[in-house]
Order: C-alpha cells, then sequence, then structure tokens
C-alpha cells in the first residue's frame, strides 16, 4: 500500500474497503484523464468528495515559434516594432506645429523655452 493512502484507509471502516478502492481509482482515472489536481474529503464510509478543483492545465501547444520567411538583416525592419513608414525615415515633420526638427538622429529644439501662464 501506498504510504499517502494509508490514512485514508485507517478513516475508512474495514467494510467499507472496497467501496473506498473503487472511488480512488474513479478518482485516479479521473485525474489522468483531465490532468487537474482535486483536494477530497473522505468520510469512514469511503465516499469521496471533491472540495476543491484546480484549474485545467494549460495546453501543450500554447506557444510556437514561426521562423520569418525573410531574414532580418535583408531587411531591417524586420528586426523591431517600429513600423516600416518610421524605419526607413519617411517621417515629415513640420517645425510650426511640432516644435522640433530631427537632423540625422538629433534632436533639435526650435524654442527651448516651454511658455506657461502665470498666475493671475
Amino acid at each position: 500500500m501506498h504510504p499517502d493512502l494509508q490514512r485514508y484507509f485507517t478513516h475508512v471502516w474495514p467494510l467499507f474497503w472496497p467501496w473506498l478502492v473503487w472511488n480512488l481509482v474513479r478518482i485516479a482515472r479521473w485525474h489522468t484523464r483531465t490532468g487537474r489536481d482535486a483536494l477530497m474529503a473522505v468520510d469512514c464510509f469511503g465516499n469521496i468528495r471533491l472540495v476543491f478543483v484546480a484549474d485545467a492545465p494549460p495546453p501543450g501547444d500554447l506557444y510556437t515559434y514561426e521562423a520569418p520567411r525573410i531574414p532580418r538583416w535583408d531587411r531591417p525592419a524586420l528586426g523591431s516594432d517600429v513600423p516600416v513608414c518610421v524605419s526607413e525615415a519617411q517621417i515629415r515633420h513640420d517645425p510650426v506645429k511640432s516644435g522640433m526638427v530631427m537632423h540625422s538622429h538629433d534632436i533639435v529644439r526650435i524654442s527651448p523655452v516651454q511658455y506657461v501662464r502665470g498666475p493671475p
């Protein structure tokens, strides 16, 4: 007998041991079929009641990696999360509206002072 099952058999009256064995086999088959764990309560007659049932295990194929068809060194835009229109430097700035101009990845501000309205 497995040592973990011994406490069930000491709790159940010996007359009801066959019923306990039958219920333990049913629980073991349910566990292998579903893969879920459970907390169970056993009474002195060999009846088993599932008190808490764990969540279903996640599927084994939750994430599958698909290799890109084009290597990232052929198209650098594929190697980042930046959209293609941004990575190919097709940005058009309006310096009057934005207040800044980009020159070769350096940010140059036209007006470095922010105009904040003072107290009345």
